[in-house]
């Protein structure tokens, strides 16, 4: 993921994470900044020193003396209420004989697992659209998309069953 921000005093900032392995590099006015910590890097000829805050999901800011620079934003309470959807139906509707009878979906270890996968992906989809509509759109075609491979597997594993049970 690769941010590019314009300031009215550091000029462009080049913000770059890496998802699978948390690599991060921070760009400052066209010059690279030293990385100190994880966390912290220097940058210019007298070492500003630049904290840096949070992360993709949670929203990324910089702390350059004092200043707080918003690199990405917090997610809205939407984005993550879509996004739990997908959890929350795995433990309700998926421990639920009940309803599992009406329509088997997957719950457990397996649904809570894969529900938490879809769910961060539709967070981090819906981080990238910036109008309302899109988001929105976006996170429940991944929601449903988990419903579909949730209840295809789970009616699969139950006439699996079925058939060992025969």
């Amino acid at each position: 993921m690769k941010e590019i921000i314009q300031h009215p005093t550091y000029g462009e900032i080049v913000y770059e994470e890496s998802f699978w392995t948390g690599k991060r590099s921070l760009i400052i006015g066209g010059a690279p900044a030293e990385k100190r910590t994880k966390t912290e890097y220097v940058f210019g000829d007298d070492k500003t020193l630049v904290s840096i805050k949070g992360n993709y999901l949670y929203g990324i800011s910089l702390v350059i003396k004092g200043e707080t620079i918003e690199i990405t934003p917090k997610p809205r309470w939407y984005e993550i209420a879509v996004a739990a959807i997908p959890v929350v139906l795995a433990i309700v509707w998926g421990n639920s004989p009940v309803l599992c009878a009406i329509l088997p979906m997957l719950g457990g270890a397996l649904g809570g697992g894969l529900g938490a996968l879809f769910g961060l992906t539709a967070l981090m989809q819906m981080k990238k659209q910036p109008k309302l509509l899109n988001k929105l759109l976006i996170g429940l075609g991944i929601v449903v998309a988990w419903t579909v491979i949730s209840v295809l597997v789970a009616s699969a594993l139950v006439a699996a069953m079925m058939q060992a049970a025969n």
